[in-house]
């Protein structure tokens, strides 16, 4: 295919990020004041509680970084050598700004087309959030990424899930009906003032027009006249990762599912059913939640790996049986936050710094904190607080709520009864 040909089925999605750079940059960028600490809870939301699989002086490439993304990851872990790659010089304008307002010094940026880019097993971990999906050769793109991968590495891949899109998809749909129909040409401009409009229509969604109507133009756009959309439920994101070598590893903990409260167990009333489905290998689990919850299923946010590297059932209880195994204490650091300037894109370091994690708010968790000291596993732990640790969604929502870059209340300790060294 020539040059000329790839840029062109490039050209829609340059162009609108060009017109909407996305996301709009954050009010605050927080830093925190361990430099360890998010390599750490890395470590623990894949499962590894020795705090080696992603080292602290790693290297990182954000994968479709947009506008704060790649800055963003250059913050949590500044150690790390850090790229932040996207086709968007608009996005990427942004980036640079942000970056140097905040003297980042471990983050390089690139203009580059996903589908382009020649790397080779160069990457100890990739973030690719809300990217693959607007992919006219979502294969491709996601080929791309696992070739750039090293071997042990992680990916963080977050796509569409499609019992979310429902109203997004209807309306991107309307728009073009109106606007492009009889081969007529539309500008972004145009499309976004009927999506606003049509938005208003949908029978039921009052309260997603009320959204729409408070949010920035950027996202009201992403939203709901994106021009390359796809969704996804977790079985075809499997089929996508299996044919370019990958293979879903653990979900991964957001701010958005934490917020919802939208978590991948599954309850059922009858003890035998219950016993079939926790049988199941855990895609086949995962599958089942997205297609019985369907809205309130999580988000497709998961860690990849190679496919060799995963086994053939699944990874979650040999994670939760290494999490009963460990012993653990609280974590602690502490947070400054940067503030943005409401109309540039200067940030001003916050004058005072406070505590981190912020102290959990569901009692269990609370107890749980309350009896790690360093010494007793989580496993004699949990059975004192009454726990059943032979049920496996409950050990799983338990290892997410305490030891995740979400939920960051605990840290492994190595058996000599010292915390695990990230720099070893």
């Amino acid at each position: 295919m020539s040059a000329g040909s790839e840029q062109s089925r490039a050209a829609p999605t340059r162009e609108f990020y060009e017109s909407f750079p996305y996301p709009w940059p954050p009010m605050s960028m927080p830093s925190l004041e361990d430099p360890f600490f998010e390599t750490v809870m890395l470590n623990q939301s894949i499962g590894d509680f020795s705090h080696r699989s992603i080292p602290a002086d790693g290297r990182i490439w954000v994968a479709g970084c947009g506008t704060n993304q790649a800055v963003y990851t250059a913050l949590r872990f500044p150690h790390c050598r850090v790229l932040g790659s996207d086709l968007s010089e608009a996005s990427l304008d942004f980036s640079k700004r942000t970056a140097m307002a905040l003297d980042i010094r471990n983050l390089e940026l690139r203009a580059e087309d996903l589908n382009e880019a020649a790397y080779d097993a160069q990457f100890d971990y990739i973030i690719s959030t809300g990217v693959v999906h607007h992919n006219r050769e979502p294969a491709r793109a996601l080929a791309t990424i696992a070739k750039a991968l090293r071997r042990g590495g992680v990916l963080e891949l977050m796509v569409y899930n499609q019992f979310h899109r429902r109203l997004n998809t209807s309306i991107q749909q309307a728009v073009r009906l109106i606007t492009r129909e009889g081969d007529r040409v539309s500008t972004f401009e145009d499309e976004l003032d009927v999506a606003r409009a049509l938005v208003e229509l949908v029978p039921g969604a009052g309260e997603s027009a009320a959204y729409f109507r408070a949010a920035h133009r950027s996202e009201v756009a992403d939203s709901l006249i994106q021009p390359v959309e796809a969704s996804y439920t977790v079985s075809t994101l499997r089929d996508l990762a299996r044919s370019c070598g990958l293979d879903l590893l653990l979900p991964c903990p957001n701010q958005f599912d934490k917020a919802l409260g939208h978590l991948w167990s599954l309850a059922v009333p009858s003890p035998a059913l219950q016993a079939r489905i926790d049988g199941l290998p855990d895609a086949s689990r995962w599958q089942l939640a997205n297609l019985l919850k369907m809205e309130q299923s999580p988000m497709l946010w998961f860690y990849l790996r190679h496919e060799s590297e995963v086994p053939s059932r699944g990874y979650e209880m040999t994670a939760n049986e290494s999490f009963l195994r460990h012993a653990f204490k609280p974590a602690a650091t502490r947070v400054r936050n940067y503030f943005r300037n409401a109309s540039e894109l200067a940030y001003t370091a916050g004058k005072s710094m406070f505590p981190y994690p912020a102290p959990p708010i569901d009692p269990l968790m609370q107890k749980v904190l309350a009896q790690m000291d360093g010494e007793r596993s989580m496993r004699e732990v949990l059975a004192d607080v009454g726990v059943d640790t032979t049920a496996r969604d409950t050990v799983s929502e338990i290892r997410l709520r305490s030891t995740t870059s979400v939920f960051p209340y605990l840290r492994a300790v190595a058996r000599n009864g010292l915390y695990a060294d990230p720099t070893q």
